[in-house]
């Protein structure tokens, strides 16, 4: 019996599962989802080293990769199960990377920009692994801790971008905005990494190491927190001016929407943060002052990219034809 002409027609089961493979079904919004998912696990990553560090559990594992000695995960130790979920949120981490980079690289039309952006987060999840080891056989050392939060914090900002880039939505065009109102989202900017470097030094001169035996930066406290708080005051002033400015010019209203969230995120913080340093750091203000720290960051980065025109070149330009065959 001759089959039908739809029948006939109709891709074979063995074509969808190669095109799922080939990645030709994954589209733009499909990717996008997946750097949603990458962006929010690696704050996640941010939170949950944070745990670590505040409930002295930065030693619960006192070796690398496995938790001690021989064995691959710990005992009955509180300090131990908290060190390795860090270890485990990692994994979940380098999945979603994993995941951008297939992504990228199978996403319909393909952008290479995308791919680029994407192999960056690789490169900084292995830079993490490396660190974390060395975080403890170094047995906590600050500087290398400060260093461990801060590649995070730069492996948020990649994130942020490669999310920006791959929205399927593109932000309007407009008139083109005056130059000190760019100028200054890059200064608030500058002074955000400014105000995260000044916060690390402030951490680790502090009471939380992560260990009771862990070393602390030999730095007056006061003096450290002071440094980092009038660099606050000048980035809230920044991001206050450029919401003044952003409110006079018609085209700027996007601007003016992300200066009021980045505002309203440092507000906060800097309310956390004089909070808990007035009620000798608790451990839990220290923890939303880590978390809300990586939002407020995020907060100003997007108020940067608010100034600039989203890249989304023709499909003509930069797509393999291959994957622009329709299924």
């Amino acid at each position: 019996m001759g089959r039908s002409s739809s029948q006939a027609d109709s891709p074979a089961p063995r074509a969808y599962i190669t095109r799922a493979f080939t990645g030709r079904t994954l589209s733009p919004e499909g990717f996008y989802r997946i750097c949603r998912l990458a962006l929010w696990s690696l704050v996640g990553i941010v939170v949950s080293g944070a745990a670590v560090r505040l409930t002295d559990s930065g030693l619960g594992c006192a070796d690398w990769p496995h938790c001690d000695d021989d064995q691959l995960i710990p005992a009955a130790d509180l300090h131990g199960w908290i060190e390795f979920g860090n270890r485990l949120v990692t994994g979940v981490v380098s999945i979603a990377v994993i995941l951008a980079v297939l992504g990228a690289r199978h996403r319909a039309p393909i952008r290479h920009d995308l791919i680029r952006w994407a192999w960056g987060l690789v490169g900084g999840v292995l830079g993490q692994i490396l660190l974390g080891a060395i975080t403890v056989r170094t047995h906590l050392s600050p500087p290398v801790v400060m260093s461990h939060f801060l590649l995070s914090i730069v492996l948020v900002w990649n994130s942020v971008i490669l999310t920006w880039r791959a929205n399927p939505q593109p932000v309007p065009s407009r008139p083109p905005l005056p130059t000190i109102l760019v100028r200054l989202t890059w200064i608030s900017a500058t002074l955000a990494t400014i105000v995260i470097f000044t916060g690390t030094i402030v951490t680790a001169a502090g009471p939380h190491g992560g260990d009771e035996t862990a070393k602390r930066l030999d730095i007056a406290i006061p003096s450290a927190a002071r440094v980092h708080g009038i660099t606050v005051v000048a980035l809230v002033s920044t991001v206050v001016l450029i919401g003044i400015l952003a409110r006079r010019i018609p085209s700027a209203e996007r601007i003016r929407r992300r200066a009021d969230m980045a505002l309203g995120w440092l507000l906060v913080q800097a309310g956390i943060g004089y909070l808990q340093y007035f009620n000798d750091v608790p451990p839990a203000l220290v923890g939303l002052h880590i978390a809300g720290a990586t939002l407020g960051w995020i907060a100003v980065l997007r108020l940067v990219l608010a100034t600039r025109t989203q890249p989304n070149p023709p499909h003509t330009s930069d797509a393999n034809p291959q994957l622009l065959v329709s299924p």
